[in-house]
């Protein structure tokens, strides 16, 4: 879990119907911006934007997937599992908590952090 320093900017990107539609549809399953873009029905281009942002607060990350001729695109998967918003003496504070991947809990296993 994480404390978001910015809880209005957080606020209002989820606040954003194209973010949320990335959130939803990238849980399902890892998809590429242009299936993003259909399941939102919006432009790639607003894809790309939303996921930028996405990316700043670690709510999605991008694996890259290599093609047999050579380009390779870019799946991106939702790492967000909740998210609390509490009310305090200096105002709103969100928490974030993300969920890890299998590989991800192995390594920090392994690791031994």
């Amino acid at each position: 879990m994480s404390d978001v320093r910015d809880p209005e900017a957080l606020a209002d990107l989820l606040g954003d119907e194209c973010a949320r539609t990335i959130l939803v549809e990238a849980k399902k399953e890892p998809r590429s911006a242009a299936e993003l873009s259909d399941c939102a029905g919006v432009s790639e281009p607003t894809v790309y934007r939303r996921l930028e942002r996405l990316r700043e607060y670690d709510l999605v990350t991008e694996d890259i997937q290599p093609v047999t001729d050579g380009k390779n695109y870019k799946l991106y998967r939702t790492e967000l599992d909740g998210i609390e918003l509490d009310l305090n003496e200096d105002g709103f504070e969100i928490t974030v908590s993300r969920r890890e991947r299998m590989v991800d809990r192995f390594t920090q296993f392994v690791e031994g952090t």
